[in-house]
């Protein structure tokens, strides 16, 4: 004797095993609410806006031990070494990560920065600096 599934018992099993295929996961706010406004009103942060930013898109290329061997020798990693960096060279950062065609586009090979980590960078330089 053959058993027969009823189509009451398929249905109840396809929906266990597709509550089990499911899971949760994480997005960045900014694409899934790109309209967002950012919040440019504060005092940014070197090591709270700025270092995180860095460290995720930047330091891959330009941290001291791999600015030798894939950042053509430039080093952000580290307050001094970009504080020096803007200095001589004020713009190139932000034209960079704005990918605005006035310098080379960065992160090499990887999609644009999300708007509100360029603004928090660009206000962070406005507001002068500070290794705060």
């Amino acid at each position: 004797m053959s058993k027969k599934f009823t189509p009451v018992f398929i249905l109840g099993l396809m929906a266990v095993l597709s509550s089990l295929c499911t899971a949760c996961y994480y997005d960045k706010e900014e694409i899934l609410y790109p309209d967002l406004p950012c919040d440019t009103t504060r005092q940014m942060s070197y090591s709270s806006d700025v270092v995180p930013v860095l460290s995720v898109n930047c330091y891959n290329c330009h941290s001291l031990v791999n600015a030798p061997i894939y950042g053509e020798g430039l080093v952000l990693e580290g307050y001094a070494n970009l504080r020096t960096y803007l200095f001589e060279n004020p713009d190139v950062l932000l034209n960079s990560i704005k990918q605005n065609g006035q310098a080379l586009a960065m992160p090499r090979g990887s999609t644009k920065l999300d708007k509100c980590s360029i603004s928090d960078i660009e206000v962070w330089i406005k507001q002068g600096q500070k290794n705060n």
